[in-house]
């Protein structure tokens, strides 16, 4: 029995991790932004500069001051919505997946 629990034990946080890698898929991520940044992420919205050819580092500092409300321009408030519903995980894993388009 003590091994039947010990297996299933294991079989559970496998199943966890797995899930949380998941959610922090950057390619399915980023779908939703490729509306408006464009699939390869060239796209000039607005004011701001296209996304691909960013660094990722630079890029999570300006996710992390979107969903902050401490960066961003004329219609920064769209963005800072769309930020703030990301965990930095999820942030660290599309902007790397941005880096590399």
């Amino acid at each position: 029995m003590k091994k039947i629990l010990a297996f299933l034990s294991l079989a559970v946080l496998a199943l966890t991790v797995t899930a949380a890698f998941a959610a922090a898929d950057g390619a399915t991520i980023y779908k939703s932004c490729a509306g408006c940044h464009g699939a390869d992420g060239s796209k000039q919205t607005g004011e701001s500069v296209p996304l691909k050819g960013q660094t990722a580092d630079a890029l999570v500092k300006k996710l992390q001051g979107y969903a902050s409300g401490s960066y961003g321009g004329k219609q920064k408030k769209i963005m800072e919505n769309i930020a703030s519903k990301h965990s930095a995980e999820e942030i660290a894993a599309v902007c790397d997946y941005i880096s590399k388009l």
